[in-house]
């Protein structure tokens, strides 16, 4: 039996194979992606929330080439940032965005491109306008020790203000924490400053302000988590994010987005205090010397 016919039908079937396998791509790449984000129903984060569902699209608009069409959904979810990143991981959702730490890289793969450029840890304060001239005269983290701070339970903060000296109320969630402040149960609020205001429309009201003349600054990254077997999921969004950074793109959208633009110009902090502080839990991958993905509001100055 002649062995050129047998070697013809095995080239033919790796020809027919490869076909197959180039189809599938091709038509997994036409056929739109669905990702699931968690919704939760805290007013507290509705405004700075569009900021980040609006980056997204700009993400899956900037890879759709290379990865095809997506669309981003959102579901109903009520759980702590920790839990929410076991699901991530268990795959209940695909992605999540949120403040990391050493424990919460751990759970989940983080996509290590900050989505707000390093804003999450620019924190103003939340306090009782009556109160108004107690803040106005700390000068230091010593004057801010007699205070006590309201913070959530299980935030990344609350280990770095411990490891500063500074007292922690925690509460279980930010909703709960507006009465405290009124309570005098605890005496300041920090609160991100992409969020701050929206968030102070929502639940502050003539009895609360935003006081920006006092600001707590540490690395504290915002990313997104995907799970660690989602290797395709976290190489679109790397890509799609370095190609933002690239642009000055994210910084374009923290200046123009109707939830973030009100931090802008940056001479609204000219004056203001600016206590830094370590954080003890940032992972050592942490990409701090990239200054391209940075916004410093108070420049460093060096003791």
């Amino acid at each position: 039996m002649s062995k050129r016919p047998v070697a013809g039908r095995l080239l033919l079937f790796a020809f027919l194979m490869t076909f197959i396998f180039h189809a599938q791509v091709m038509e997994s790449l036409a056929a739109e992606q669905v990702y699931r984000i968690e919704r939760h129903s805290s007013p507290a984060g509705l405004v700075v929330r569009n900021y980040y569902l609006d980056l997204l699209d700009m993400i899956m608009r900037e890879t759709e080439a290379e990865f095809g069409p997506a669309r981003i959904v959102q579901l109903p979810y009520e759980v702590s940032q920790i839990q929410l990143l076991t699901d991530v991981e268990g795959g209940r959702l695909d992605m999540a965005w949120t403040a990391t730490s050493i424990r919460r890289e751990r759970i989940a793969r983080p996509i290590r491109i900050p989505l707000d450029m390093g804003l999450t840890g620019q924190r103003a304060l939340v306090i009782a306008r009556k109160r108004e001239h107690e803040f106005a005269a700390i000068r230091s983290l010593a004057d801010l020790r007699r205070y006590t701070a309201c913070q959530g339970e299980y935030w990344p903060d609350n280990d770095i203000l411990r490891a500063a000296g500074l007292t922690v109320r925690e509460g279980r969630t930010i909703d709960e924490m507006y009465p405290l402040l009124r309570t005098g149960e605890c005496d300041y609020l920090p609160r991100a400053l992409t969020e701050i205001d929206g968030e102070v429309a929502r639940l502050g009201g003539d009895d609360l302000m935003v006081f920006d003349q006092l600001l707590l600054v540490y690395p504290l990254p915002m990313y997104l988590f995907v799970s660690n077997s989602n290797v395709l999921l976290a190489k679109r969004l790397t890509y799609g994010l370095e190609k933002l950074v690239e642009k000055g793109a994210i910084r374009a959208l923290l200046e123009e987005h109707p939830s973030t633009r009100v931090i802008f110009p940056l001479s609204r902090y000219q004056g203001a205090v600016a206590l830094r502080l370590d954080n003890p839990d940032l992972p050592p991958l942490t990409p701090v010397g990239d200054r391209r993905l940075w916004l410093d509001i108070v420049p460093y100055k060096p003791d």
